[in-house]
């Protein structure tokens, strides 16, 4: 029977344990391509196609084989304190001359008007459009239509799942001890520290006035009986293919900015056409320069006279970037202001 014990103890304290843990982790990869395409109208923005796919793949790794943990508790451990600390304070004053008190104030520089027509009678007039005055493009400005163009962008994800089964084994035993410990303060010594802290005052308050432009709106409204058709009347500078959207075979991006500048940007979809845009900002007095484009906006720009009111002076730089091909950037043009070409940025 004796026997039997010592056999059975024996194989009891060689058994071991084995558990697997589980972690998930992914790669993506992705890449895109551009489409071309000819004829029609270049796109303002280009339309992107999106795939995607997913793989998954299990990763077992070797087997660990680690030792089981027992943890033991000492007797508690008294520890003595015999030094206290002591804190004091002290604030010093510093006396500065002059303290500036910023005052914000508001200039409306001009306000941007654009007719909006309520047809009463059902109608959808078509819009016939005429041109006056004269153009000269910009040095290397395109004005006409591309023979292709960028059409679409056609991106494709692909996803791998992994999980890693990370299996481990225990075998043997490791004791770890623990000692609480507990202290009691008896101090014999005290060590004083001094904090020292500066208050500032001011002899004297001025205060200045910073001055932010702004543009205020007004969409004008006129409902009437409409006409199957309508002409309108554009300068030359704003017909499709006058307004500055590609120096050579590059797009635009924008530039620097006058500093006193605000924009407006027109909430009425109609006015998203560059040229549509264009011919708003010359009706608009004041209006220095306008951008538009870019999935569909557009911008007036105005500049900030040191007197109040509007000035017709520099307003923007535009660039061109070797990613951005003409018509998909920016689409710009002067009002009564000045907007000038600054070559390449570089990218």
């Amino acid at each position: 029977m004796l026997r039997q014990l010592v056999a059975g103890i024996a194989v009891f304290g060689a058994t071991v344990q084995a558990s697997t843990g589980t972690s998930y982790s992914f790669k993506t990869e992705s890449g895109c391509s551009t489409a071309w395409g000819s004829g029609g109208t270049v796109p303002m923005s280009l339309p992107t196609a999106s795939t995607s796919s997913t793989v998954s793949s299990v990763v077992t790794e070797k087997e660990v084989t680690v030792p089981a943990t027992s943890r033991v508790t000492a007797p508690t451990v008294t520890a003595t304190a015999l030094t206290a600390t002591s804190w004091t304070f002290t604030v010093a004053t510093t006396t500065v001359p002059t303290f500036t008190a910023w005052q914000g104030a508001e200039s409306i520089v001009a306000t941007a008007t654009w007719p909006v027509t309520v047809c009463t009678n059902g109608v959808n007039p078509s819009t016939v459009t005429k041109y006056s005055g004269s153009y000269s493009p910009v040095s290397g400005q395109v004005t006409t239509a591309p023979a292709s163009y960028p059409s679409q962008v056609l991106c494709t994800t692909g996803i791998t799942w992994y999980t890693t089964l990370l299996p481990t084994a225990t075998s043997g035993v490791t004791t770890v001890t623990v000692t609480p410990t507990t202290t009691v303060y008896a101090p014999t010594t005290t060590t004083v520290i001094t904090s020292k802290y500066t208050s500032t005052v001011y002899s004297t308050t001025v205060t200045s006035v910073t001055t932010s432009y702004r543009v205020a709106t007004n969409a004008a409204t006129t409902s009437t009986a409409c006409q199957p058709t309508t002409t309108t009347t554009f300068a030359a500078k704003c017909a499709p293919t006058n307004v500055v959207a590609g120096i050579g075979d590059k797009g635009l991006v924008s530039g620097k900015y006058a500093s006193n500048i605000t924009v407006i940007y027109v909430p009425d979809e109609k006015y998203n056409d560059p040229s549509t845009c264009c011919q708003l900002c010359q009706d608009n007095k004041g209006c220095a320069g306008l951008m538009a484009g870019i999935s569909g906006f557009c911008g007036l720009y105005y500049v900030g006279a040191p007197n109040g009111g509007a000035a017709c002076d520099f307003t923007f730089t535009y660039q061109t970037q070797s990613d951005v091909f003409p018509g998909q950037g920016l689409w710009v043009q002067s009002g009564c202001g000045v907007i000038e070409y600054t070559g390449p940025d570089g990218v």
